[in-house]
């Protein structure tokens, strides 16, 4: 599948840097921005749901997205994103395929209350 523009947009601005802790965010900026596989997939979920964060939870409550923890390429934890009607993305392969490589496990999904905790807790948990 050919990368649409939104996910052009942000793989042109995007460089990969790991967590020191496990802080979820997303990369509000328009310059360059930072982050990690988790970062990559609420930033792309929040852009194709045209920076409304009311339409980001609902494409999340709806399952319109699912983030997905899973053992990556190189074996450590990693997360995609599934997006109902285009396929599977992530940080490192940076455009929609409709089914995950075989390099990649998934582990579980990652539901509403995990992703809940995951942004409250998170000025508890950053260390940046």
């Amino acid at each position: 599948m050919a990368v649409d523009p939104v996910q052009a947009s942000l793989n042109g601005r995007f460089t990969y840097r790991p967590d020191r802790g496990e802080s979820w965010r997303i990369l509000t900026g328009e310059d360059p921005v930072e982050g990690d596989c988790e970062d990559y997939a609420l930033t792309l979920i929040w852009l194709y749901e045209a920076r409304s964060m009311l339409r980001f939870w609902w494409g999340l409550i709806t399952l319109k997205y699912v983030l997905w923890h899973c053992t990556g390429p190189g074996g450590g934890g990693h997360v995609v994103v599934w997006c109902r009607g285009r396929g599977w993305t992530d940080n490192i392969q940076r455009k929609m395929v409709p089914n995950l490589p075989p390099t990649y496990r998934r582990r579980f999904p990652y539901i509403l209350p995990t992703l809940l905790l995951k942004f409250g807790l998170r000025p508890l948990l950053s260390r940046r």
